[in-house]
């Protein structure tokens, strides 16, 4: 089984809303996101990563094969924290021991 990252897509939407829609992976993000996380809140924040700039969001896809069972960003902060990034990620949960490592390997 082999980790990969990848740019984000619309037909992702489906395996990202089953990912993100456990409880153990929201209980480890960020505040807000709604539960359940449907299937149409993912195509949302999809389209919000591709649209945003290139200076700003770096997003992407963790897969494996063709399916997406996380993501990898890095979110530039502005105002006085423009100097600054927020990094997070998220793997589905079955998929902790081993992508958990890929990820540390490649950084």
């Amino acid at each position: 089984m082999e980790c990969r990252i990848r740019k984000r897509r619309m037909e992702d939407a489906a395996d990202l809303a089953a990912v993100i829609n456990n409880k153990d992976i929201q209980d480890n993000l960020r505040d807000g996101l709604p539960y359940p996380y449907t299937e149409k809140d993912a195509g949302e924040f999809i389209s919000a990563m591709l649209a945003a700039g290139e200076n700003q969001i770096y997003a992407f896809a963790i897969t494996v094969g063709d399916k997406v069972i996380g993501s990898i960003g890095v979110y530039r902060q502005d105002n006085i924290h423009a100097r600054t990034a927020e990094m997070g990620y998220y793997i589905a949960k079955e998929y902790w021991p081993v992508c958990l490592l890929a990820l540390v390997l490649f950084f």
